[in-house]
């Protein structure tokens, strides 16, 4: 039954895991779009000739979830 029970947690965690990896790659999908629809929004109400707005909220948005992506790995790693 040990044995049974050991293959039993092992599959949970690689489910958990799983699961958590998953729900990391919707919310980064998320952060784009928002954020892509945040900067056009914006660049149209300033009537920048170029995006810049969408540009920058873009990649501001995307560092913050890397950073956020690091930190979260780094405190599941311990």
């Amino acid at each position: 039954m040990s044995q049974d029970q050991d293959n039993k947690t092992k599959i949970k965690k690689v489910g958990t895991a799983y699961l958590q990896y998953t729900g990391l790659a919707f919310q980064m999908a998320g952060i784009i779009f928002l954020s892509i629809f945040i900067g056009q929004k914006l660049d149209a109400y300033f009537q920048f000739p170029k995006p810049y707005l969408t540009g920058l909220i873009s990649l501001l948005s995307i560092t913050g979830f890397i950073y956020k992506l690091y930190i979260d790995l780094i405190k599941n790693e311990k």
